[in-house]
């Protein structure tokens, strides 16, 4: 074979073509951009601005002859349209993947208001423009097309700068981060949405073919619905599908997206809506999320942004009248969203702090600007090189003001925009509840996700859990292998995960696929590998970063099958121990004893007996609010066991005494003993009044004068309850004197440690407690 013809070249005189330079541009971006992210990371600016400076640097260089002729080839441009295609196809497709549908449901109203007060203060800023505009330039003809072109590129938002920055920042998991991206993607379906049926209407030949496809779309996603759960069941052993049968979900989307781009419509909102309509459950899910997110975050983004800037044409601004219309365009454009964001979030009563922020991160440009530019707009009398080359310009430059003012934004208002330090004690269960387990086998998954299960028993209430599978390295891998040669979970993969040669992480996934078709309850999966001595950090960042409410930890001794305790390590206790100090947010230590089938929880019908100890205190209460998602859940029988120090005078009764059909006697709260917090006493009365007397939960008073009367009461009622959750209570109590004198684990507390202790005489399911 002819080697010139290895280089693609049509005449074969020529050492490349437009094919060959393209590849040679976008490791250009990719360089350019990594070398600004490193300068511009300390600003706190996030990787698109990085991105498309390095484009408008590369566009730069093409000032210099030679550079321009090798950049700019003839007919290049039809090889970056299409490969500009194929890079959208590949990341609206993974944004679909990613949405939390859960959120975008919930803020359903919010998304709309801000989208319609976008547009509606957009529409009405650009109709006197227009007229300016076309006296300007002298357009004739098409002015509907002109209206509702610069309408939509200028109005519009970039959802994946928006995406890609809110990543950045490390807002993805906040609530206004979340609220943006949603925005972001109803601005940009919406303006889709309108331009198409414009066009259709003009045209008069697309209207058919738009319903045409809709149906295909429909199809490719009933059609990715029977492979997501068919493909798994031919290797029910793997972890993930193979590459081959993954591809095939891509080459269907990809036969759908270039029908409907052969017709002159664009498919960016069909692919989306594949990817929104994707399965979210089990190992096809898992498989795509893990085999697409790298590439298209770490690759295919970069050069696209990259190639924003590098469509940016310096000679737009050489002419002074030009430079001054650009300038009114760019103004026009933040001012008309500035508008129009503000007073949708004045409406939604938003927070202060976060108009400005959302404004200005709604304002950036760059995704469906370019591809009208490329597609339907070249065929209209108004589209001249001097507008091509405004709009290219004003989507570019809105872009970079609307990332540094955001990034200045969030810098000045640190603190508001900040993980604050949660208590559940102060947390509305109307407020969506943030949960995250770690767990380093498939034996604290099973608890843990049980666990999980019981915290969802309030419907109503928003519910995000996270399960995080702690991987810890060694220092010294005995295999030679490179650490790319690895699995995923820094092991060997002809060896196993373990000395038994069980697959931990298969086994896991396994358990969250059983619990999600029993509960219909996604468990977003994380995973961390560190050294040991540093996974309290990977734990602390990533409770900080998810926004996480409280988290769970495995108790670093485990029950056998024959009783006995055995210990996993005084690494993991050092790791709980670093966690209660530095987390900041509230943190439970969760004692699995798998004797009475808890853990079972989601799998079967059979109510569980669970009991909370108040002793009084900080923890107690934050343990006691933990409590209140337990209640409404069909399979949970709460109990509060409340004990008072014998002697304690009493003031007025806060309830009557309730029987429950189990028989637990709730007995009347009583006043404290001057002794006790008075805060202490008024969140009891409260509990009380919105549980107890509605008959949802019981309520047993204990009175005991030492710590041994304490002991023989926990032991009698120990195998009465599968579950118990109580406090730290480091403080001296009269109630728990002398109990510590055997102390195992005083991170436990008290009654913790005693509960967990392997030397008790009677055997009790599960312990959590909580501390802060």
């Amino acid at each position: 074979m002819d080697p010139k013809m290895l280089f693609c070249l049509p005449e074969g005189d020529a050492l490349f073509n437009p094919l060959n330079t393209m590849f040679i541009q976008m490791a250009c971006i990719l360089v350019f951009s990594q070398f600004f992210y490193l300068f511009l990371k300390p600003c706190s600016q996030a990787g698109p601005v990085a991105q498309i400076l390095a484009g408008i640097v590369l566009s730069l260089l093409t000032i210099i002859q030679k550079v321009h002729d090798f950049f700019l080839q003839k007919d290049s441009a039809s090889y970056y349209i299409f490969f500009s295609f194929l890079l959208r196809t590949c990341f609206m497709f993974l944004i679909g993947l990613e949405l939390d549908l859960d959120f975008m449901k919930r803020n359903l109203k919010n998304s709309i208001v801000i989208t319609l007060g976008s547009l509606v203060s957009c529409a009405i800023i650009w109709i006197p423009f227009l007229w300016f505009l076309v006296r300007f330039l002298h357009i004739k003809g098409d002015i509907l097309t002109l209206y509702v072109a610069f309408l939509v590129t200028l109005s519009n938002t970039a959802s994946p700068v928006v995406i890609r920055s809110i990543i950045d920042w490390k807002l993805h998991t906040s609530e206004i981060g979340r609220l943006a991206i949603s925005c972001g993607l109803f601005i940009e379906m919406t303006n889709i949405f309108i331009y198409t049926m414009v066009i259709a209407y003009i045209s008069g030949k697309m209207t058919g073919d738009i319903f045409a496809y809709t149906f295909a779309t429909v199809v490719i996603i009933f059609i990715n619905r029977f492979l997501a759960s068919w493909l798994p069941k031919r290797n029910p052993k793997e972890k993930y599908l193979s590459k081959a049968e993954t591809l095939a979900f891509f080459i269907l989307i990809l036969i759908i997206a270039l029908t409907i781009e052969s017709s002159n419509i664009n498919s960016t909102g069909f692919v989306f809506l594949i990817g929104l309509m994707f399965p979210r459950e089990g190992k096809t899910y898992r498989t795509m999320i893990n085999r697409l997110s790298y590439p298209i975050h770490e690759f295919v983004l970069p050069v696209y942004f990259g190639y924003i800037g590098f469509r940016f044409s310096v000679h737009s601004l050489t002419k002074r009248h030009y430079l001054l219309v650009l300038c009114m365009i760019v103004a026009l454009s933040m001012v008309a969203k500035l508008l129009g964001v503000l007073c949708a979030c004045l409406f939604l009563k938003i927070p202060k702090k976060y108009w400005l922020f959302l404004s200005t991160i709604l304002s950036a440009k760059g995704h469906i600007g370019l591809v009208l530019l490329d597609s339907n707009l070249t065929y209209k009398k108004w589209f001249t090189p001097i507008i091509h080359d405004m709009l290219i310009a004003t989507l570019v430059i809105t872009t970079l003001l609307s990332g540094v003012i955001s990034s200045l934004l969030l810098r000045t208002q640190e603190k508001g925009f900040s993980h604050q330090k949660t208590s559940l004690e102060f947390h509305d269960t109307k407020e969506e509840l943030r949960v995250l387990t770690c767990v380093y086998g498939v034996r604290q998954a099973r608890g843990l996700i049980s666990l999980i299960s019981a915290l969802n028993g309030v419907s109503s209430s928003p519910f995000t859990p996270y399960l995080m599978h702690l991987i810890p390295l060694s220092k010294k891998r005995k295999t030679e292998l490179l650490y790319h040669e690895l699995d995923e979970d820094g092991v060997n993969s002809n060896g196993g995960d373990d000395e038994f040669g069980t697959n931990e992480g298969l086994e896991i996934n396994d358990s969250i696929d059983s619990f999600t078709r029993d509960r219909k309850v996604m468990i977003r999966q994380v995973k961390r590998v560190a050294l040991m001595e540093n996974m309290h950090e990977e734990i602390c960042n990533g409770s900080e970063d998810l926004h996480i409410s409280i988290v769970f930890l495995p108790f670093h001794k485990h029950q056998r099958i024959d009783g006995k305790t055995t210990n996993d390590g005084e690494v993991f206790r050092d790791m709980n121990r670093k966690v209660l100090k530095q987390a900041q947010c509230s943190i439970g230590i969760y004692v699995d004893r798998n004797i009475t089938g808890f853990h079972q929880l989601h799998a079967f019908e059979s109510v569980q007996h669970v009991a909370a100890l108040f002793f009084g205190g900080p923890d107690d209460r934050e343990a006691l609010s933990l409590c209140q998602w337990l209640i409404n859940n069909s399979q949970i029988h709460l109990t509060i066991i409340q004990f008072v120090a014998d002697g304690s005078e009493t003031e007025n009764l806060v309830g009557d005494a309730v029987t429950k059909e189990n028989n637990d006697v709730l007995m009347e709260i009583v006043g404290n003993d001057q002794t006790n917090d008075e805060t202490d006493r008024t969140f009891l009365e409260e509990y009380y009044n919105r549980f107890v007397t509605t008959g949802q939960v019981g309520f047993i008073e204990k009175r005991v004068s030492n710590g041994e009367q304490t002991l023989t009461i926990l032991r009698e009622i120990g195998e009465m309850y599968s579950l118990f959750v109580v406090g730290k209570n480091r403080g001296d109590c009269l109630m728990t004197s002398g109990m510590n004198d055997w102390e195992e684990c005083p991170e436990l507390g008290t009654i913790g440690d005693f509960l967990a202790s392997s030397n008790m005489d009677f055997l009790i399911s599960h312990m959590t407690h909580i501390t802060i």
